[in-house]
């Protein structure tokens, strides 16, 4: 009985020691786990993009987006992004296949792990539109009056906020989205658009 009680007296005091041993030392940082490697100029991303089509009345574009940025606290750089958006009536199947090409410039801070801009992009929307005559086989509709193509070319202008968080290395979750507007038929279409996706700055 007393060797188990002896036993028992030596494991509290190893785990006191332990313990504050280990309060000295601190608790872990995030830093210390995954450790940030940033502050080159050059910021590359991508990821899952949402909007509301630029010519559409209705519906929700989605589809992929990328850019690359350069510089610090003030930036420039490109975007694109490629987006698809159908609508349904009871004559026609419309689909919009958006092609997003945007000059992009922005500020931004850094804060920590952190990274918040506000970004301008300009830039022309292509828009390839397909119509399908519903039940077109069935009427014995043949050429243009069972389907229709047609591109048009949108000036567009886009104004996001941005937020970036470094994770681990060079890898960082960026998030943005805001307002956009295209020119259609001789006037503004008001829009917006998200963007969920990975960034690489090394």
């Amino acid at each position: 009985m007393r060797r188990i009680l002896a036993g028992l007296l030596v494991l509290a005091v190893a785990h006191a020691l332990d313990s504050t041993t280990a309060h000295a030392e601190g608790p872990v940082q995030l830093e210390d786990r995954w450790p940030v490697r940033s502050g080159g100029p050059l910021t590359i991303d991508g990821g899952v993009m949402l909007a509301l089509p630029a010519a559409l009345g209705t519906g929700l574009s989605t589809g992929v987006g990328a850019g690359v940025m350069y510089g610090h606290r003030f930036r420039l750089g490109l975007r694109l992004a490629g987006s698809t958006a159908t609508e349904s009536s009871i004559e026609w199947a419309v689909t919009h296949t958006e092609l997003r090409l945007r000059a992009a410039a922005d500020f931004q801070h850094v804060a920590g792990r952190g990274a918040f801009g506000l970004r301008l992009c300009v830039g022309p929307t292509i828009v390839h539109e397909t119509r399908l005559r519903n039940q077109a086989a069935r009427a014995g509709l043949t050429g243009s009056d069972a389907e229709t193509t047609a591109f048009s070319l949108l000036p567009s202008v886009d104004l996001d906020a941005v937020v970036g968080v470094h994770i681990a290395g060079p890898w960082m979750l960026m998030v943005s989205g805001g307002p956009s507007a295209s020119w259609v038929g001789g006037d503004f279409k008001a829009g917006w658009n998200a963007l969920l996706g990975t960034g690489w700055q090394p």
